[in-house]
């Protein structure tokens, strides 16, 4: 893995193995601000499900410096450079746990990776068509090839449930998973929705993939917003959904 130190906007600096795509991170969740709604108490329990190499935990950490927050990544790469990210910006009060999100406990499940795009890395390779498509009909097939080209990692998948605290509230679930968003809502146990206050969900919207998020956060009594995430387009049909509690 080859990595670089790269300095993003307000100075703020990080590891990466992909310059690109961790500028393209940094504009969506700090320029943008797709999380820039959020309220949060002045010491939230945060639980971050798609860490990938910490973006999004800088993020909260800037806004909320005393925040507690639990992430989840799978992808060997990212999981080394989440943790020299949160050497590098002394964060002490992260903890990550290697394993990938479900509906259910497996062993030996296949993911794919992509070294050139590493946020993009998934269960489901087959989402990852349509931007494939759409990046060679812009540029050419060749980088498309090379930007998607993906290798294969084996992981096991747990359930959230596991890892929820039975006497606290989470103040914040962020769920971006790249098409494993349904799962992993759906291994949180029907007693443990009630501890958890906000939601926000970053959606592919296949195979009726955004309606299966809204309607699981809606029969756990939440008030749903879905919004076109920021630096898309509608026909990339990517979403982020909101679910406060009511």
């Amino acid at each position: 893995m080859v990595t670089e130190l790269v300095k993003l906007g307000d100075g703020l600096q990080v590891y990466t193995q992909s310059v690109l795509e961790t500028q393209y991170i940094y504009d969506e969740i700090f320029q943008q601000g797709c999380y820039s709604t959020l309220e949060l108490p002045d010491k939230p329990l945060v639980f971050d499900v798609g860490g990938n190499i910490g973006m999004f935990v800088l993020f909260i950490k800037s806004t909320y410096p005393d925040a507690e927050i639990v992430s989840f990544e799978p992808m060997p790469d990212s999981i080394d450079l989440f943790g020299r990210n949160m050497d590098l910006h002394g964060h002490t009060d992260v903890t990550l746990h290697r394993t990938a999100l479900g509906s259910k406990p497996e062993a030996g499940v296949t993911f794919s990776f992509f070294p050139m795009l590493p946020a993009n890395s998934t269960r489901y390779p087959e989402i990852k068509e349509q931007p494939k498509a759409q990046m060679a009909q812009l540029s050419d097939a060749a980088l498309a090839d090379q930007m998607y080209f993906a290798e294969k990692v084996t992981v096991d998948v747990e359930r959230l449930a596991a890892y929820l605290p039975a006497d606290r509230d989470v103040d914040l679930l962020k769920v971006d998973v790249e098409g494993a968003e349904a799962d992993v809502l759906l291994g949180i146990d029907d007693a443990q929705w009630p501890r958890i206050r906000r939601v926000v969900v970053e959606v592919a919207d296949l195979d009726d993939q955004l309606e299966r998020v809204c309607s699981i956060l809606r029969s756990q009594g939440f008030e749903v917003t879905p919004q076109q995430a920021p630096l898309t387009d509608a026909e990339d049909n990517y979403y982020m959904v909101q679910a406060v509690r009511v």
